[in-house]
């Protein structure tokens, strides 16, 4: 999705939250997410756009905040993580689940495993609720 849809988006969020409600924004940020077992990174998640689709994720809510349609209260981020038992079983999940990934693993691994993203929440208040 490009940012004008992200920002269409967002806008027709504006229409349909209440008087005094809030839109809560929660993506991953365009940092490559790793793979480790026992804490160490053996590897990481390839996405062909993930890095650009986040990255506009952060725009289109900073173009919102600038067209003074959305006020933002609050931000955050923080690490999510999956887990599997194994790298395979992760490895699976993330080629059946993710658009377009793939797994590169440069290292052994044995154990549970697990992939860290780094995710960004805000909290948006619509521009004209503060008045």
């Amino acid at each position: 999705m490009a940012i004008e849809g992200m920002v269409d988006a967002l806008r027709r969020a504006r229409r349909w939250v209440r008087p005094q409600g809030c839109v809560i924004d929660l993506h991953p940020t365009a940092m490559v997410p790793t793979i480790d077992v026992g804490g160490q990174v053996i590897g990481f998640v390839e996405t062909p756009d993930g890095p650009a689709r986040h990255a506009a994720a952060d725009a289109a809510v900073e173009d919102v905040i600038r067209q003074r349609l959305f006020v933002r209260t609050a931000s955050s981020m923080f690490d999510f993580y999956t887990w599997a038992d194994s790298v395979d079983e992760l490895r699976e999940h993330i080629e059946e689940s993710w658009c377009d990934a793939g797994v590169v693993v440069h290292a052994a691994g044995r154990g549970r495993a697990r992939v860290r993203e780094r995710v960004r929440a805000a909290k948006l208040l619509v521009a004209g609720d503060l008045d």
